[in-house]
């Protein structure tokens, strides 16, 4: 019955430059550059995959290594797993024989999807019967809800990178005394978006999960079936 996932979070950084010696006069941002243009978002809605070749205890055994703590008889399981994919290209120009350089993004990329939506239904019971649907029916609100509050934070961190005016681009490049200190610091301006609102939905998708995972609601479920 569910909470939410395994987390898996990938971070890649890179960076490519062009230095041709010219002379600046402080770093003058290009007027007429787009800076949405640098970005490029994505969140994949995953389809969920069922498997009804495990018993209630493969199950179990599942749940408990997945989220190290036990419920009670626990005859389905939805495993979610997600992944947060940052990556950008840094552009950058030395002001003339200065040891400064002018640094901005060329293009900033983010995805954050489900990788993995599986959801397990003891063999215990036959597809169609009572309690099979009654099994059913609960996984499919975890998955659910796994996809609408990944949708849900994925909308906040596209906002924010949209509205971000810290991060340098061609329209507002950044002066800086090195390139990697350029790196540096663009990597810490693009995590310091993202990553409070990724702590955010980690706590929030766990929470939400926890809503239907209560005696209660596994009573009135078992409730509408009998021979459990």
């Amino acid at each position: 019955m569910i909470s939410p996932k395994i987390i898996l979070v990938l971070v890649f950084f890179s960076a490519v430059w062009s230095l041709d010696g010219k002379a600046l006069a402080g770093c003058p941002g290009d007027p007429k550059f787009d800076r949405h243009s640098v970005l490029h978002l994505s969140c994949t809605s995953l389809p969920p995959r069922y498997f009804h070749n495990v018993s209630t205890a493969q199950i179990e055994s599942m749940r408990s290594a997945q989220f190290h703590r036990s419920m009670m008889h626990n005859p389905g399981l939805t495993l979610a797993e997600h992944e947060l994919k940052t990556d950008y290209q840094m552009g950058g120009l030395q002001r003339g024989h200065l040891a400064e350089y002018c640094v901005w993004v060329e293009s900033l990329g983010l995805d954050f999807s489900y990788h993995r939506m599986d959801v397990y239904i003891s063999n215990q019971y036959a597809e169609g019967s009572c309690q099979y649907n009654v099994i059913l029916g609960h996984e499919n609100q975890h998955v659910a809800i796994n996809k609408r509050t990944l949708q849900k934070y994925y909308s906040m961190m596209r906002k924010a990178l949209w509205k971000a005016r810290s991060i340098p681009t061609k329209a507002n490049p950044l002066s800086v005394g090195s390139l990697n200190q350029g790196k540096a610091i663009i990597a810490a301006r693009i995590n310091g978006i993202v990553n409070p609102i990724y702590a955010r939905f980690k706590k929030a998708v766990m929470v939400e999960n926890a809503k239907i995972d209560t005696m209660a609601n596994y009573r009135r479920t078992q409730a509408k079936c009998k021979n459990w």
